[in-house]
């Protein structure tokens, strides 16, 4: 055998030897007799094979042609099966699902993922909510929260669905007049930084981690706000250090306009999902969350 031959080869092949006929298979598949002998003999070709004996007024199966056609069959009916039962995991997915997640990532991910579930679930509804506040999933009937590091009720369920972290950067502006911390302890006196209250995040702390090592500091914070883009803009105008997730500051930091400082030092940010126990059994909710964590495994990754 060549190489696996393709599935419309196998198709074109199980109408042939059913009806005996090229030229009614091509009718049947509505297409023509020579694209039916075409692909037979690519088919032949691939499984180095001889299929038919052919005559000037019929064709008949060898050997190697009814041994291959008992598999093609168990193999069409199986797959014809899997795709049922894909149509009917589908026409189960319906409803609707409501999504909180902060501004900043919800707007970056998990907008752009959303889109990519409705193709594979179009009867799936989704109400999102994108907000920088805190959020009780209870009183504001959310039915999952996708939310980034921080302190989860154990009440509910949260399910890691990606790894993250929190870096410092600076523009090169602020390192130009102020110059590198070199101790995380620098931060509380010697240097400027600017503080997030994003959700239900406490801005007077910093907690950083280096390999088994951790560390609390307090920000020198002269500048807060509760939206992490704005934070951001202060960084790259000069004002001050941030602690940010790598993926909001990862294309300033590939051009330049920020740099790492402190690089050895991070902050473990990880998203999780986070949902009523009484939801853990909820297809859609399932659909959602395990689709959500195979598109941010392929699309956010740093390398830590």
């Amino acid at each position: 055998m060549n190489k696996l031959p393709s599935l419309e080869d196998i198709r074109v092949f199980v109408t042939v030897a059913r009806l005996m006929s090229f030229s009614q298979a091509a009718s049947q598949l509505l297409v023509s007799p020579a694209y039916v002998s075409k692909r037979i003999k690519l088919l032949e070709e691939n499984l180095g094979q001889t299929l038919f004996f052919r005559t000037a007024r019929s064709i008949k199966l060898t050997h190697e042609g009814q041994i291959i056609l008992r598999s093609s069959e168990v193999m069409l009916a199986e797959l014809e099966q899997m795709q049922q039962q894909l149509n009917a995991c589908r026409e189960e997915i319906r409803g609707n699902l409501r999504i909180s997640c902060s501004t900043g990532f919800g707007s970056t991910y998990i907008n752009p993922f959303i889109l990519t579930l409705r193709g594979s679930y179009p009867l799936l509804g989704i109400d999102l909510t994108l907000t920088d506040k805190s959020v009780d999933i209870i009183s504001e009937n959310i039915d999952v929260d996708i939310c980034i590091g921080g302190t989860i009720a154990e009440q509910f369920i949260a399910r890691r669905i990606a790894r993250n972290q929190r870096i410092l950067c600076a523009s090169p502006t602020y390192l130009t007049t102020h110059g590198y911390p070199k101790y995380p302890q620098e931060l509380e006196q010697k240097h400027f930084c600017i503080a997030i209250k994003e959700r239900n995040q406490a801005p007077a702390v910093w907690k950083l981690e280096h390999q088994q090592e951790s560390m609390t500091v307090t920000p020198n914070s002269k500048l807060t706000v509760n939206n992490g883009e704005v934070a951001k803009q202060w960084c790259l105008s000069g004002e001050g250090i941030l602690l940010r997730s790598q993926w909001s500051v990862q294309p300033e930091l590939q051009s330049g306009q920020l740099v790492r400082v402190l690089p050895q030092w991070h902050q473990t940010a990880d998203v999780y999902a986070v949902y009523s126990r009484s939801l853990r059994t909820s297809a859609n909710l399932r659909v959602f969350i395990e689709n959500l964590e195979q598109y941010l495994a392929t699309h956010l990754s740093h390398g830590f």
